[in-house]
Protein backbone atom coordinates (compact mmCIF):
# COMPACT_ATOMS: atom_id res chain seq x y z
CA UNK A 1 0.00 0.00 0.00
CA UNK A 2 1.52 2.98 -1.03
CA UNK A 3 0.57 6.54 1.34
CA UNK A 4 1.35 9.98 0.86
CA UNK A 5 0.84 12.03 3.95
CA UNK A 6 1.94 15.35 5.15
CA UNK A 7 4.32 15.11 1.84
CA UNK A 8 6.13 12.08 2.54
CA UNK A 9 5.82 8.96 0.34
CA UNK A 10 5.37 5.74 2.86
CA UNK A 11 4.58 2.02 1.68
CA UNK A 12 3.25 -0.29 4.23
CA UNK A 13 4.12 -4.18 3.23
CA UNK A 14 2.31 -6.80 5.81
CA UNK A 15 2.63 -10.44 5.80
CA UNK A 16 -0.13 -12.20 8.71
CA UNK A 17 0.56 -15.70 9.36
CA UNK A 18 -2.90 -16.89 11.67
CA UNK A 19 -3.60 -19.21 13.99
CA UNK A 20 -6.76 -20.77 15.02
CA UNK A 21 -8.91 -19.18 12.57
CA UNK A 22 -8.58 -16.14 10.27
CA UNK A 23 -10.61 -13.46 12.20
CA UNK A 24 -7.18 -12.39 13.47
CA UNK A 25 -5.06 -12.06 10.12
CA UNK A 26 -8.54 -10.59 8.20
CA UNK A 27 -8.57 -8.02 10.94
CA UNK A 28 -4.65 -7.37 11.01
CA UNK A 29 -5.49 -7.05 6.96
CA UNK A 30 -7.94 -4.71 6.88
CA UNK A 31 -6.80 -2.12 9.65
CA UNK A 32 -3.17 -2.38 11.24
CA UNK A 33 -2.04 0.31 8.68
CA UNK A 34 -4.57 2.25 8.81
CA UNK A 35 -4.35 2.46 12.97
CA UNK A 36 -0.26 3.23 11.80
CA UNK A 37 -0.65 6.05 9.48
CA UNK A 38 -3.36 7.66 11.09
CA UNK A 39 -1.62 7.61 14.41
CA UNK A 40 -0.84 11.28 15.70
CA UNK A 41 2.91 10.43 15.26
CA UNK A 42 3.08 9.36 11.67
CA UNK A 43 5.01 10.41 9.38
CA UNK A 44 7.22 12.23 12.58
CA UNK A 45 8.08 9.53 14.45
CA UNK A 46 6.97 6.39 12.31
CA UNK A 47 8.99 4.13 15.14
CA UNK A 48 6.37 5.31 18.01
CA UNK A 49 3.04 5.03 14.90
CA UNK A 50 3.88 1.83 14.44
CA UNK A 51 4.05 1.03 18.20
CA UNK A 52 1.29 2.68 19.41
CA UNK A 53 -1.00 1.75 15.68
CA UNK A 54 -0.09 -1.99 16.88
CA UNK A 55 -1.21 -1.29 20.50
CA UNK A 56 -4.73 -0.21 19.33
CA UNK A 57 -5.36 -2.41 16.79
CA UNK A 58 -4.77 -5.22 19.36
CA UNK A 59 -7.17 -3.57 21.81
CA UNK A 60 -9.77 -2.80 19.31
CA UNK A 61 -9.81 -6.82 17.86
CA UNK A 62 -9.71 -7.95 21.41
CA UNK A 63 -12.73 -5.90 22.38
CA UNK A 64 -14.64 -7.06 19.10
CA UNK A 65 -13.96 -10.33 20.13
CA UNK A 66 -15.47 -9.85 23.73
CA UNK A 67 -18.38 -8.41 22.20
CA UNK A 68 -18.84 -11.15 20.13
CA UNK A 69 -18.54 -14.18 22.88
CA UNK A 70 -21.26 -11.81 24.26
CA UNK A 71 -23.63 -12.04 21.97
CA UNK A 72 -23.11 -15.77 20.66
CA UNK A 73 -21.65 -17.14 23.53
CA UNK A 74 -18.73 -18.43 20.92
CA UNK A 75 -15.07 -17.66 21.76
CA UNK A 76 -12.87 -16.75 18.99
CA UNK A 77 -9.13 -18.16 19.74
CA UNK A 78 -7.53 -16.63 16.46
CA UNK A 79 -4.52 -15.42 16.36
CA UNK A 80 -1.62 -13.77 13.80
CA UNK A 81 1.88 -13.66 13.80
CA UNK A 82 2.99 -10.72 11.78
CA UNK A 83 6.12 -9.44 9.39
CA UNK A 84 5.90 -5.66 8.91
CA UNK A 85 8.33 -3.52 6.35
CA UNK A 86 7.36 0.09 5.87
CA UNK A 87 9.23 2.24 3.97
CA UNK A 88 9.17 6.17 5.46
CA UNK A 89 10.75 8.31 3.34
CA UNK A 90 14.21 7.27 3.28
CA UNK A 91 14.00 4.87 5.83
CA UNK A 92 12.98 1.13 6.47
CA UNK A 93 11.23 -0.18 8.92
CA UNK A 94 10.94 -3.89 9.69
CA UNK A 95 8.45 -5.21 12.40
CA UNK A 96 8.56 -8.38 13.55
CA UNK A 97 5.32 -10.20 16.20
CA UNK A 98 6.26 -13.64 16.43
CA UNK A 99 8.37 -16.32 14.52
CA UNK A 100 7.52 -15.04 11.25
CA UNK A 101 11.10 -13.86 9.37
CA UNK A 102 11.97 -11.34 7.13
CA UNK A 103 15.02 -10.85 5.02
CA UNK A 104 16.88 -8.86 2.56
CA UNK A 105 18.34 -9.91 -0.52
CA UNK A 106 20.85 -7.69 -2.56
CA UNK A 107 22.91 -7.76 -5.16
CA UNK A 108 20.50 -10.61 -7.07
CA UNK A 109 20.44 -13.11 -3.81
CA UNK A 110 24.45 -13.29 -3.57
CA UNK A 111 23.40 -11.34 -0.06
CA UNK A 112 21.11 -12.17 2.03
CA UNK A 113 20.30 -10.08 5.40
CA UNK A 114 17.90 -11.09 8.70
CA UNK A 115 15.59 -8.21 8.94
CA UNK A 116 13.87 -9.75 11.88
CA UNK A 117 14.57 -12.44 15.30
CA UNK A 118 11.83 -14.86 15.83
CA UNK A 119 9.45 -13.90 19.20
CA UNK A 120 9.19 -17.27 20.88
CA UNK A 121 7.85 -17.91 24.60
CA UNK A 122 11.37 -19.58 25.40
CA UNK A 123 13.73 -16.67 24.23
CA UNK A 124 14.20 -14.62 27.34
CA UNK A 125 14.76 -11.69 25.19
Amino acid sequence: MNINKNGVKSTFFAVYDGHGGTSCCDFLRDYLHEYIINDKNFPEDPKKAIVEGIHKVEAKFVELVKKKFLKTNQLDRSGSCAIIVMIVGRECYTVNIGDSRAFLSKNNGKTISHLSRDHKPTDEK
